[in-house]
């Protein structure tokens, strides 16, 4: 089973490759875990470790995008 660590480090390889670009929005947490194999639990931390490291911004309502400058 993936780390949090590992599939969190692959979103950002994507943002660093353009892939995904600001403003983007990843899918709710739950399609997230299903794209990528993982547990529920296990997609709510990478979007913790998205957030810790300024990729991402969450928006109540809105869900969670790509920060501006991010890339």
């Amino acid at each position: 089973m993936k780390d949090y660590r590992q599939v969190a480090e692959e979103v950002a390889a994507q943002i660093a490759e353009g892939l995904l670009r600001p403003g983007d929005r990843l899918p709710p947490q739950r399609r997230f875990a299903r794209q990528h194999g993982v547990a529920v639990s296990t997609a709510a931390r990478v979007y913790q470790e998205l957030a810790r490291r300024g990729l991402t911004v969450g928006e109540v309502g809105r869900g969670t995008g790509l920060r501006a400058g991010s890339a």
